[in-house]
C-alpha cells in the first residue's frame, strides 16, 4: 500500500500543471480585441482660457520718467549728398583777380631764379622750370584727389594715392629741372648739391601749389570753371620752385 500510495502522489504532482494548463481558457487575440467597436464618445477639447484684461496696475504711471538707455545715443551727422558741379556757374570779380594774382607767382619765381644764381639767362631758367613742371605733372595729378564719400571721409585708395604723390612729385620735378640745367645749359661743379637745392625748392613749391589750389577752389565754390588753370598753376609752382632752388645752390663750371 505504501508503494502504491507514493506512486499516486507522484503522478498527482507531475500531472497537476498539465491539467491546470489544459483547463485554462486561451486569451483573446489582440486583433480581435482591437477590432471590437467601442461605444465611448471622443473627448471634448477644453476651451481656451479667456484673454487677460489690463488692469489699472498694469498701466504705467503718467508722471514716471522712462529709465535712461544703457548706451547714450550717438549724434548722427546730417547726410548732405554732393551735387554735380556747375560748370557754367559765374565767378565773382574777386575770384578772377585771385586767379590772375596766383598766375603771376610762377612767372615771378622764374625771374627771381635769374637773380639768385650765377646764370642770369631768362630763357635757361624758363626751360628748367618747364622741364620740372612737365615731369611733376606725371605723378602730381594725384595731388588733387578729393574724398568721394558724401560725408567727406577719405577712402584708403585716395589716401594712398595722395600720399604717394606727395613723396614722389618733388624728386621727379627736381630731376627734370636738374637734368635740363646740367645737360642743356652747362654743368655744375657740385652736381649733388645742385640736385639737393632743386629738391628743396620743389618741395616748398609743392606745398605752396597745394595751398594755392585749395584756396582758389574754395573761392570758386561749386563752379568747375578754371579748374585746369588751378592745377596748372600748382604744378608750375613746383617747377619754378625747383628752378629757384637749383639756381641758388649750384655753382656753374667756369667756361673755357
Amino acid at each position: 500500500m505504501a508503494p502504491a500510495r507514493g506512486m499516486l502522489l507522484l503522478v498527482g504532482l507531475l500531472g497537476a500543471p498539465g491539467v491546470g494548463a489544459q483547463e485554462a481558457p486561451p486569451p483573446p487575440p489582440a486583433e480581435a480585441a482591437s477590432s471590437t467597436p467601442r461605444d465611448d464618445p471622443p473627448p471634448t477639447p477644453e476651451p481656451p482660457p479667456p484673454p487677460l484684461e489690463p488692469t489699472v496696475l498694469d498701466a504705467p504711471f503718467l508722471d514716471a520718467e522712462p529709465p535712461p538707455p544703457a548706451v547714450p545715443p550717438r549724434a548722427l551727422r546730417p547726410f548732405i549728398p554732393h551735387g554735380e558741379p556747375d560748370t557754367e556757374a559765374p565767378l565773382s570779380g574777386g575770384t578772377w583777380a585771385a586767379h590772375g594774382g596766383v598766375a603771376l607767382l610762377p612767372l615771378g619765381a622764374v625771374w627771381g631764379a635769374t637773380r639768385v644764381g650765377g646764370d642770369t639767362r631768362l630763357g635757361a631758367t624758363a626751360a628748367e622750370a618747364a622741364a620740372g613742371t612737365v615731369l611733376a605733372s606725371l605723378p602730381g595729378r594725384f595731388l588733387f584727389v578729393h574724398p568721394s564719400y558724401p560725408q567727406g571721409r577719405w577712402l584708403e585708395l585716395e589716401v594712398g594715392a595722395f600720399g604717394a604723390a606727395m613723396v614722389v612729385t618733388p624728386p621727379v620735378a627736381a630731376l627734370g629741372t636738374w637734368g635740363m640745367g646740367e645737360v642743356a645749359f652747362g654743368d655744375s661743379q657740385d652736381r649733388g648739391r645742385a640736385y639737393l637745392g632743386a629738391l628743396g625748392g620743389a618741395t616748398v613749391g609743392m606745398l605752396l601749389g597745394i595751398a594755392a589750389h585749395e584756396g582758389l577752389r574754395h573761392l570758386a565754390g561749386s563752379s568747375e570753371r578754371l579748374d585746369f588753370l588751378r592745377r596748372y598753376l600748382a604744378l608750375s609752382l613746383i617747377g619754378s620752385g625747383a628752378t629757384v632752388g637749383y639756381q641758388w645752390s649750384r655753382t656753374p663750371t667756369p667756361r673755357r
